[in-house]
């Protein structure tokens, strides 16, 4: 099958000058993009400087109304100003006021900025009237003028300095961005990008082989991607319409080609934690964020498994704590409701393939037979195809009905309180509190090669699944989804899917 390639800025593209773009030629080195980090540093500087003025800037009015003296000053240096600058650091972590996308619509950055500075303010003022900071408690005007000079300055630094680095940049380093994929959601996002800023010609690849998800991507389709000149700066894939492995290996292409690579989908939508691609494109997208030195395997860079360990000890250390009375309550049902030890431990296959007792709260009789379930795995991973209802006769991917399961064990199942003595595996490092769920040995005998990919992530308590569909997602969408986890691990994203974890698991949805 052939690959189509076209330029949609473009009328009637010959087939000659397809052949020509699509010609294997030597790859040239990839165009820095050191501009990301950059503009993240230059802007984390310029909102602590704008901070700080503002902050002073109060406090000259506060001295004006009461008449005191100074303005920089040992006693000036208020708690309130460190509150203030990390409510104003992690509200625009949150609102992806450090990502690189804030930039290519100004419209949308200054929406951000006072989304971002609206947050701060709700959460400096709970802090300082809360903790009555002196001089806060005193004057509200000084909390409220401190963050509208904020605003202003902070706007003025972005829009009007900061944002000469990124054109700067993207007039230096010129280069296509290309869409892979054929559905109407491709169309939508090439109109898109061709409204924004930084992406230059825009070049659509197209799949021509019918086939879908378990397939290799075309070999045509990445001659035309390694052969476009000069190297892509963006590289947009279509998951749905390019199907899963296809899109695993078309990640590993255009990352391989210093591009940054993202993924458009349904699929996905839960990892834009900020919501900031979603606006900004107008479809469902997500960032591959990656070890370059580690692709293809969608591994975090090593400050971020650093900072992810940090967050697992504290949050599953936590855990244990606050849970113990709850353990021992559920231990005298369990022991009351069938006989058998409180905790279960089964070999599970974890990061790498390799083996670790997971530890569980007993669900089902002793001395059961897992045949019935092992066949259903096994048809459903091979097959992919739901065999099981829910009460409300949906379709879930999960064997639901089982005999096996007792009375106090179904309760347990159906709130996944059965799964919280996994922080301890937190703790041993077997397991993460974020990331795919573990797999039986099995499970893993009967995978394609494709879905060995999930084994290239560090298994988690909780995960992608729980947070969008639970037993409701196909098998093959769920690995999907482990793998695109995998590609955009950072702090942000497993806190969101912590808090999402919550209601999900309090209302029930998909479980079985």
């Amino acid at each position: 099958m052939g690959t189509e390639l076209h330029d949609p800025g473009v009328v009637g593209v010959s087939s000659a000058a397809v052949e020509r773009v699509a010609a294997p030629s030597a790859r040239a080195s990839a165009p820095a993009l050191g501009i990301r980090g950059r503009l993240a540093l230059w802007a984390v500087v310029g909102d602590v400087v704008a901070a700080f003025v503002g902050f002073q800037v109060a406090l000259l009015v506060f001295s004006w109304f009461h008449g005191y003296r100074g303005i920089i000053t040992p006693g000036s240096f208020d708690w309130s100003l460190v509150v203030t600058l990390v409510a104003i650091l992690g509200s625009f972590l949150y609102c992806g006021l450090y990502d690189l996308e804030a930039w290519v619509s100004r419209p949308l950055h200054l929406q951000m900025l006072l989304k971002g500075t609206l947050i701060a303010v709700v959460i400096a003022a709970a802090f300082a009237f809360a903790f009555k900071a002196p001089i806060v408690t005193e004057s509200r005007l000084t909390l409220f003028s401190a963050f509208a000079v904020f605003l202003v300055l902070d706007a003025w630094v972005r829009i009007g300095l900061l944002d000469r680095l990124y054109r700067g940049d993207v007039q230096e380093h010129a280069g296509a961005t290309v869409v892979i994929g054929h559905s109407p959601e491709s169309s939508i996002l090439v109109s898109r990008l061709k409204e924004l800023r930084g992406y230059g010609r825009i070049l659509a690849l197209e799949p021509q082989d019918g086939r879908r998800n378990g397939f290799d991507a075309e070999p045509a389709l990445l001659e035309a991607l390694a052969a476009v000149r000069p190297l892509p700066r963006q590289v947009f894939i279509d998951g749905p319409s390019v199907g899963h492995k296809a899109t695993f290996d078309l990640i590993a292409a255009a990352y391989a080609g210093g591009s940054d690579v993202y993924i458009a989908g349904r699929l996905v939508s839960a990892l834009d934690t900020t919501r900031l691609l979603l606006r900004l494109f107008e479809l469902p997208v997500m960032r591959v964020r990656c070890d370059p030195e580690a692709t293809p395997a969608p591994r975090a860079a090593g400050v971020e498994r650093v900072v992810k360990r940090v967050f697992d000890v504290i949050v599953a250390a936590a855990a244990l704590v606050l849970l113990a009375p709850a353990f021992a309550v559920i231990a005298v049902l369990l022991k009351r409701d069938s006989p058998g030890p409180v905790f279960f431990r089964q070999e599970r296959i974890g990061r790498d393939g390799a083996t670790f007792e997971l530890l569980k709260l007993r669900t089902m009789t002793v001395g059961n037979d897992e045949s019935a379930h092992r066949g259903y795995v096994c048809s459903l991973i091979e097959n992919g195809a739901a065999a099981c209802f829910d009460e409300q006769g949906l379709e879930v991917y999960k064997l639901v009905d089982d005999e096996r399961v007792t009375g106090v064990g179904r309760f347990l199942r159906k709130w996944s309180i059965d799964e919280l003595p996994q922080f301890w595996n937190v703790l041993r490092g077997d397991m993460s509190v974020v990331g795919p769920r573990p797999a039986l040995e099995y499970e893993v005998a009967a995978y394609q090669p494709w879905h060995r990919r999930r084994l290239d992530v560090q298994p988690g308590v909780s995960g992608l699944w729980q947070v969008a569909g639970r037993s409701r997602v196909g098998f093959d969408e769920m690995v999907f989804q482990d793998v695109m986890y995998g590609y955009n691990q950072s702090l942000i994203t497993d806190v969101s899917i912590c808090l999402r974890t919550v209601p999900a698991v309090l209302m029930g949805r998909g479980a079985a």
